[in-house]
């Protein structure tokens, strides 16, 4: 049991219970708030959201020992608001509600696309209500309604209260990063920094160590060689900073919806050790080194030593993933694709990624990575070594045996999708990233 104090619909609300609880289970069974629907628990359907602290979050992934000090507003605290008449008329003025179980998520989305983009082109609309499934209009209703409301709403009337203090802390959520190294000795707790994994399974006995408010793991800077992400930074973070690299933030905002964005971190998505993991893709291409540390030592590794395979990894039981240090140079020529069967919310059933450094008419780095071939993610460092030094003219000359090399190194294992699509589509990318950079 915890003492977790948080802001709801501009209410105070202390909650006593267990912190690894469900928010969306806690607003409808404890609190009677049941504008928040249950409707895939994963984070795909967006049928939950809720605004936590100014951005769109889906409430069946937030534990309530992650809320302290947080500002939350559902649909029951929104619809009190000046801005949501203005939603409520735009949505009933082209008939964009029907049976109504998404709407609340719906307009909660809007909201926060609006609140940050006061005039959204369509497509912006569509995407920021991409994790928000409808399965009676069509979306094009909707779409229109928050362009109709873009022009009314008011710009001056803040729909979420600013972000709250609280007085108290839970027993698990550190503020620095001494406290949750000390913490990290217990080996009963799991890391939780963005927990939109951790919460797809219902685990209500596990004791999470909160991680999304030590301030050195939130931190985005660089130093002469790299630029330094915090490992529980948010996706929308780094897609927003000056200092993240393109081929990353492309990769970023392909990880699902926008509300997941605002609650997923790289270090969540690296320590999974899944081969389909969108930012750990880009780390690995990059030759990214990882911080670790335990309340006794510190160490930094390649990220391609990180991965043990099979979903195991060279973390100790003791430490913590502190730090992403991605190279800052050379990232420019850049080739990402992922394929998936819809463009929010897709695990990837085949991603690549290559980065191609010329200078002086000469090739300085060829590094290409796979991701949810095999279960790892796939690097071949002896095969690119073949087109380090070369010029393009000299590249071409060797593509086929390039290329070659890769058809017979890359065995896709059985998955959703055969082994031979895999493979097929491995070589297109990998052929499309050569063509591209006229080799």
């Amino acid at each position: 049991m915890s003492t977790i104090n948080f802001t709801l619909n501009n209410e105070k609300i202390t909650y006593k219970g267990n912190p690894s609880a469900r928010l969306l289970d806690v607003l409808r069974s404890e609190l009677n708030l049941t504008g928040a629907k249950c409707g895939c628990k994963q984070g795909e359907c967006g049928a939950c959201s809720v605004i936590v602290d100014d951005n769109l979050i889906n409430s069946c992934l937030v534990a309530m020992g992650s809320l302290d000090g947080s500002t939350v507003t559902t649909i029951e605290g929104y619809n009190k608001t000046k801005r949501f008449e203005s939603l409520d008329n735009a949505y009933e003025s082209v008939s964009a509600v029907q049976c109504g179980f998404c709407i609340p998520g719906m307009i909660l989305a809007s909201e926060c696309l609006l609140a940050k983009n006061p005039t959204p082109t369509e497509q912006e609309i569509r995407t920021g209500i991409s994790g928000n499934l409808c399965r009676c209009t069509g979306y094009n209703a909707i779409v229109k309604a928050i362009g109709i409301a873009s022009e009314t709403i008011s710009q001056e009337t803040a729909p979420v209260p600013h972000h709250a203090q609280s007085q108290t802390k839970t027993n698990y959520e550190p503020t620095t990063l001494k406290e949750a190294l000390k913490l990290r000795t217990n080996l009963e707790l799991t890391p939780y920094a963005g927990g939109t994994d951790l919460m797809v399974e219902d685990k209500p006995e596990v004791k999470y160590l909160f991680l999304n408010k030590v301030a050195e793991m939130r931190n985005i800077v660089e130093d002469e060689k790299y630029i330094r992400i915090g490992a529980a930074c948010t996706f929308t973070e780094i897609i927003n900073h000056k200092l993240t690299p393109e081929i990353l933030k492309e990769a970023c905002k392909q990880i699902g919806a926008p509300a997941i964005q605002n609650a997923g971190t790289p270090g969540g998505n690296i320590a999974n050790a899944s081969p389909k993991a969108d930012s750990a893709l880009i780390f690995m291409v990059t030759n990214s080194m990882l911080r670790l540390a335990s309340a006794t030592k510190e160490r930094t590794i390649p990220i391609k030593d990180f991965y043990l395979g099979g979903g195991k990894t060279a973390l100790a039981k003791d430490e913590l993933i502190i730090e992403i240090l991605m190279p800052k140079h050379g990232l420019e020529n850049y080739y990402y694709e992922k394929i998936g069967a819809r463009n929010a919310l897709s695990i990837a059933r085949t991603s690549f990624a290559g980065i191609l450094e010329i200078s002086d008419g000469t090739i300085k780095n060829c590094a290409v990575a796979f991701g949810a071939v095999i279960d790892v993610i796939i690097r071949f460092d002896e095969i690119d070594e073949m087109m380090i030094g070369k010029t393009i003219e000299e590249a071409k000359a060797i593509k086929h045996k390039y290329l070659s090399a890769y058809e017979e190194a890359i065995k896709p294992r059985r998955g959703r999708v055969g082994i031979e699509y895999r493979k097929d589509i491995c070589m297109n990318l990998l052929n499309a990233f050569l063509e591209s950079n006229g080799i």
